[in-house]
């Protein structure tokens, strides 16, 4: 689960939980103010019974008051029961069947003034009571439950959009660190605020102008070394070369090991020459000039350079080039990548195998492939064989300085396409490329790992 949403749903139950306790504390202040209003509501009944009783004593009409008494049962359920006491003598105001007379379901109170005034006896049906106060909590507690689900919506609704706008700089921080660990040394984060992130973003874009400085010191570090290692190699080969022009002054076994000093400095000089196109590849300089070319030619001629090398090794090559297919490309860089996957194909192919190579027509563009049925390659190897010197342990233990299936992607990303593999262990690889039908007129950014993003 992402931070965004962890983050969204973190702020709706914050919502939620809030708006639960306020609606919990405002349900108990509302309940206590109907208990208090009914209460007020027995005191305005009572002050007006006291008047009334006031208003007959003066007027010596005890009537008015049973006749007031009487409307108030009439008009009000609440009342059950109503008694006077004129004089020491109890008269019901109310009487006849029905009439509340279980103390234990009525609550009474009585209403009197200076004697020898009567004496009230009110008799209120807790059951009425009970129910208005009932009706009264639900109909608050219907109005809380309402204004709660407007709340949770309304959470719903702004938690994600809030969460996004809160966890936008943290993404983005995240995207750049992507982008550094892909070698794209020029990304920098936006800092903004003076905040925890802001000063994370910060530290971030120190430690990549770090990393670039590192890296531009490597590149120059290495395009120096394999610069300057070029010419001893190239003196090395040339003085074999010229000692074993007369096998005849030697002896067998200073030709043997002239033969294997001229088989190291070829493979020295054929890593040294890896490592100085990585390098300009790396610095953006490695010649790039696209021009129209026939791609079946190309394959051609690839596949009949290696054709005695695999045949040396009982090797079966076979190849599949039709001669119309043309389009916009770099041929010495294509025949370069050819030539990286038919030697590893020859490499890790055991005598009696096959390797076959084929181009054919793709939407906007041609795909060629490099089939073999040699050892293969899992699939947690197959994910990072295009880096930078890696290497995978193989059964026919060939060995390699794991730079060619790198500068292939990167000339195949120049021109714009993509390289990738499908292999199983024990059946054989397919490696394969796309080209669109016109390259690039410069080096695609994607090729270059310093690239600003």
């Amino acid at each position: 689960m992402s931070i965004r949403i962890k983050l969204a749903l973190a702020i709706l139950v914050a919502m939620l939980a809030a708006t639960t306790s306020a609606s919990l504390v405002f349900l108990s202040l509302q309940y206590a103010s109907l208990r208090q209003a009914e209460e007020e509501k027995i005191g305005l009944w009572k002050a007006n019974i006291a008047n009334i009783i006031s208003e007959s004593q003066l007027a010596h009409d005890p009537l008015m008051l049973l006749d007031y008494l009487h409307d108030l049962r009439r008009d009000y359920p609440e009342f059950a029961r109503l008694r006077v006491n004129i004089d020491g003598s109890w008269q019901e105001s109310i009487g006849g069947a029905g009439v509340e007379t279980d103390r234990e379901r009525a609550r009474i109170e009585t209403v009197t003034t200076r004697p020898p005034a009567p004496l009230v006896e009110i008799w209120f049906s807790r059951a009425i009571l009970d129910k208005t106060q009932r009706e009264a909590r639900q109909k608050v507690l219907k109005n809380i439950m309402i204004a709660g689900g407007g709340v949770t919506l309304a959470g719903l609704l702004l938690c994600f959009p809030l969460g996004w706008t809160m966890t936008r700089r943290i993404l983005r921080i995240e995207s750049i660190l992507h982008r550094l660990g892909e070698g794209r040394g020029e990304a920098r984060v936006e800092v903004q605020g003076t905040d925890e992130i802001a000063r994370l973003a910060r530290d971030v874009n120190d430690m990549a102008a770090k990393l670039q400085e590192l890296d531009k010191l490597k590149k120059t570090f290495i395009a120096s070394v394999t610069h300057e290692l070029r010419s001893p190699l190239g003196a090395i080969e040339s003085y074999v070369k010229t000692l074993l022009a007369d096998p005849s002054r030697l002896k067998p076994e200073e030709q043997e090991s002239l033969h294997r000093i001229m088989n190291n400095a070829n493979r020295l000089g054929h890593f040294v020459t890896n490592l100085l196109d990585m390098a300009k590849i790396e610095r953006g300089k490695l010649d790039y000039t696209p021009r129209a070319v026939r791609l079946g030619a190309l394959v051609e001629d690839a596949a009949l350079f290696f054709k005695s090398k695999a045949a040396e090794g009982r090797i079966a090559l076979s190849f599949a080039a039709p001669k119309d297919i043309s389009l916009r490309a770099d041929p010495d860089l294509i025949s370069h990548v050819l030539t990286n996957l038919l030697s590893n194909a020859l490499k890790f192919t055991r005598p009696g195998g096959r390797i076959h190579v084929e181009l054919k027509e793709a939407p906007g563009g041609a795909e060629i492939s490099v089939t073999d049925s040699g050892v293969g390659i899992s699939d947690k190897n197959l994910a990072r064989i295009f880096k930078p010197f890696e290497r995978v342990d193989n059964p026919l233990r060939a060995t390699g300085v794991g730079l060619g299936l790198a500068i292939s992607r990167s000339i195949i990303e120049m021109h714009g396409g993509r390289i990738s593999a499908q292999s199983e262990p024990g059946r054989g690889s397919r490696f394969f490329f796309y080209l669109p039908e016109t390259a690039p007129a410069a080096a695609s950014p994607a090729a270059r790992p310093d690239a600003r993003v």
